[in-house]
């Protein structure tokens, strides 16, 4: 939150962007359902929480996940490794400048806060917040996971990511990641959840033969027209596609204090999820 702040110390400023589709797709392996999570929020961030991404999957259950990923209940619980492939449409750049003043009665609780005194970060942290936007990225992106039977996964991330045997992006493809060879293609899908842009990656992003047709991701690298199109029906829809929280308690005087702050928020986190 920016609201425990005096209005004058910080300020929004945002950038524009390309506004268009980067020529590049993201290509993460994931070794099981919670390295999934973790990539496939790869691009949001809090300072001092080691696992960010249970910030968003903490209340996540099965029929959430399975709605997000687009793939069945039995092989997201299966020992499948999964591949997360995604194309993303930065618009907007927001960053938070400035140097942050607490508020009077924000500031008050702060100054309370002792190393050691756990109760002194608790109450603090429940009445003002943990955490402020430092940064965030508003766009679009498409993405897809795949998942493979582990002997297939093992073989793809050992080749590709580990070896490098393999760089060429249509080989990695037509050798590891053809619907043919994983054991389910993911629904094609937009962060953006917008209905129009939905309809239209369930109904032409995929890939045709003779007698089955599969949802595919990488048909949009293989067709202009496609990926010209997919720009268009875009060029409205919104999502947080990137955010960084900058912790509140980076402005405690001792690095030790600071430690100790995020070390209790990092717990309360913990047994949040747990909790939910």
């Amino acid at each position: 939150t920016t609201k425990v702040f005096t209005p004058s110390s910080l300020r929004q400023v945002k950038q524009p962007l390309a506004n268009k589709f980067d020529s590049q797709f993201q290509i993460f392996f994931c070794d099981d359902l919670a390295d999934l999570m973790k990539h496939y929020f790869h691009d949001f961030t809090a300072e001092g929480v080691k696992e960010p991404y249970r910030l968003y999957t903490g209340s996540w259950r099965t029929p959430t996940t399975v709605k997000y990923f687009g793939l069945s209940e039995d092989t997201l619980h299966s020992d499948a490794g999964f591949v997360l492939v995604k194309l993303q449409k930065p618009k907007v750049a927001v960053k938070t400048e400035g140097s942050p003043i607490l508020k009077a009665d924000a500031g008050e609780a702060f100054a309370k806060i002792r190393v050691g005194d756990q109760d002194s970060v608790k109450t603090f942290t429940e009445d003002y917040g943990s955490h402020y936007i430092r940064s965030l990225t508003i766009g679009d992106a498409v993405y897809q996971i795949l998942a493979l039977d582990r002997q297939q996964y093992i073989r793809a991330k050992t080749d590709v990511l580990v070896e490098k045997k393999v760089s060429d992006f249509n080989k990695i493809y037509e050798e590891y990641l053809a619907p043919w060879i994983v054991k389910e293609s993911g629904r094609v899908q937009a962060a953006s959840g917008d209905s129009r842009v939905a309809e239209f990656l369930d109904e032409r992003v995929i890939m045709k033969t003779q007698f089955n047709s599969y949802p595919s991701i990488f048909e949009i690298r293989k067709n202009d027209r496609l990926l010209d199109e997919l720009e268009v029906l875009t060029r409205n829809t919104e999502a947080v596609i990137a955010l960084a929280f900058r912790s509140i308690g980076a402005l405690l005087p001792t690095v030790q204090a600071q430690d100790y702050y995020n070390e209790i928020v990092s717990t309360q986190l913990a047994l949040w999820e747990v909790n939910i």
